[in-house]
């Protein structure tokens, strides 16, 4: 082993400690936004999960800093010429050898150092590491919980713990009936206020919470002074006569309460909880608005829209080619069982799979942040239907235009125009699997009825296929032998199909 290797091994162990270390000080500096404070990820998840992400993210930065810096520029080259000249002490030679091949790769690799570090929302590392900090969904619990707590409704709360909670009180400001009023009053606010304090000190209680009543930026100091505060201005404020400027100012104050103790509740209840079920029974039990449409193991549903869409497009063209070679044109048959097949299975998956999949990741993202609840969203669906056109007529242009026309004049937004047509039945498709998300499946439901509506959506949605593809292939040009007939056919099967699968078993949480 050369002496210009040595040490060039030294600095790379040096430079991937560094990006290693760099790297955990970036994942640990993320703070969740909750309300107006920032909060500190480790406490809205387990502990072994919590560093399970950190050392993902620690070791995803390394190495790629050990390719930049071994593989794709290596600094080798750089390290070899310094240890060189410097051992025969030629700078000449050092200061004539720092050319590009050199240089460059020292600056890329102060450069990805750098960015590891550097928090500003346009840095493509950042933006790694927010992926796998939430891939291990450290912030998702923590926000759900928190949305919940914040559009609670109190009407259910039993008559115990009302008066526990008024005989809490330093001093007497809150009358059972407060629970009941408006959300918007002073008097709900208030009452709010008490019942989240009040099961905040049955956690407070407990020796295995208390380093997160120590925690600074969780403020348990704060809110018990602003509580015990709020509880005299309240009293004042009820015994006084109405006053605009002094009630709008009063609800504002007990706004900002229920943000920080909604927050310190979320993360007792995140940190505390075993599972996900006890999470979400907990908030029940304080009157969270919980969604009641929470999809379990959605990569499933994934799997069954592909399988669907590959067996509709195995059956129907098999089928629309036996019907085209017995009744239409015998004397003109179609081959079985070709590529054909496949090169369709391949174009259906990014036409139709592909905006599902989005569907999916939408929904979830989009409820994660939802704070008010409701039975449908139309807004939602329309969204998707948009996003399901625009994603299925890029997939139509990319495979139609550079797989099959070959065009060497080839212009995106004039084919995008051009193959709009195409965009229509997966947008229908998409906004049919959103409703659907949210029309969870009956438990009385029994086999029969299960499978008259899988073949009832069959049918529908296998007209609706044919009646949209007749008009998408009504300018088809290709010169393959009744080209349209098979396309039209194998639609009705794989629309068919995906439309008889659209049924979502959803997680409630007294399950």
């Amino acid at each position: 082993m050369t002496a210009e290797f040595l040490i060039y091994l030294v600095v790379q162990i040096v430079g991937t400690g560094a990006a290693f270390y760099l790297a955990y000080r970036s994942f640990q500096k993320r703070r969740i936004q909750l309300g107006a404070e920032p909060t500190l990820p480790q406490y809205f998840i387990r502990r072994s999960t919590y560093w399970i992400g950190i050392a993902s993210y620690c070791t995803s930065m390394a190495i790629l800093y050990l390719l930049l810096t071994w593989q794709w520029l290596p600094l080798e080259p750089l390290v070899t010429l310094i240890v060189k000249n410097l051992r025969s002490q030629e700078l000449v030679n050092l200061l004539n050898g720092l050319d590009g091949s050199t240089i460059i790769p020292l600056i890329a690799a102060g450069l990805f150092l750098f960015l590891i570090s550097w928090e500003i929302k346009l840095n493509p590392i950042l933006i790694l590491r927010d992926s796998i900090h939430d891939a291990f969904a450290i912030p998702t619990k923590a926000v759900e919980v928190y949305n919940a707590l914040i559009a609670s409704r109190l009407s259910a709360v039993d008559d115990d713990l009302k008066k526990r909670i008024a005989d809490r009180l330093l001093v007497a400001s809150i009358d059972p009936g407060d629970f009941d009023k408006s959300s918007n009053t002073v008097e709900y606010k208030w009452a709010h206020n008490c019942l989240l304090f009040d099961q905040i000190q049955n956690y407070a209680n407990q020796n295995s919470f208390r380093r997160l009543f120590n925690e600074p930026s969780l403020k348990w100091g704060t809110i018990c002074i602003s509580y015990n505060e709020m509880s005299e201005k309240i009293a004042v404020w009820k015994e006084a006569e109405p006053h605009y400027t002094k009630t709008v100012k009063l609800i504002k104050e007990l706004d900002q309460l229920t943000g920080l103790l909604c927050r310190l509740l979320a993360c007792l209840v995140v940190f505390g909880s075993a599972s996900e079920d006890d999470i979400w029974r907990t908030v029940k039990q304080l009157g969270g608005n919980v969604h009641e449409a929470r999809l379990k193991h959605t990569y499933k549903y994934v799997m069954l829209f592909t399988a669907a869409a590959t067996i509709g497009v195995m059956l129907g063209r098999e089928i629309s080619v036996f019907l085209h070679n017995t009744f239409l044109y015998p004397n003109q048959p179609l081959e079985h069982f070709d590529d054909t097949t496949l090169r369709w299975i391949a174009y259906v998956i990014p036409m139709y799979v592909l905006p599902i999949t989005l569907v999916f990741i939408s929904r979830t993202l989009t409820f994660r942040r939802q704070k008010e609840q409701s039975d449908r969203y139309y807004g939602f669906y329309m969204t998707m239907m948009i996003l399901g056109f625009i994603v299925s007529t890029t997939a139509s242009v990319l495979v139609l235009e550079l797989t099959l026309y070959h065009r060497e004049d080839f212009n995106f937004l004039e084919s995008f125009i051009q193959h709009m047509r195409w965009g229509i039945l997966p947008a229908l498709v998409c906004g049919f699997v959103a409703y659907r998300m949210d029309t969870p499946a009956s438990e009385s439901e029994t086999l029969p009825e299960i499978i008259l509506g899988a073949v009832l959506r069959f049918i529908g949605w296998g007209f609706v296929a044919v009646v949209i593809m007749l008009y998408t292939t009504d300018d088809l040009t290709l010169d393959e032998p009744n080209l349209r007939f098979t396309l039209v056919g194998t639609a009705f099967f794989v629309i068919g199909l995906i439309g008889a699968s659209a049924r979502f078993k959803t997680a409630r949480p007294e399950d």
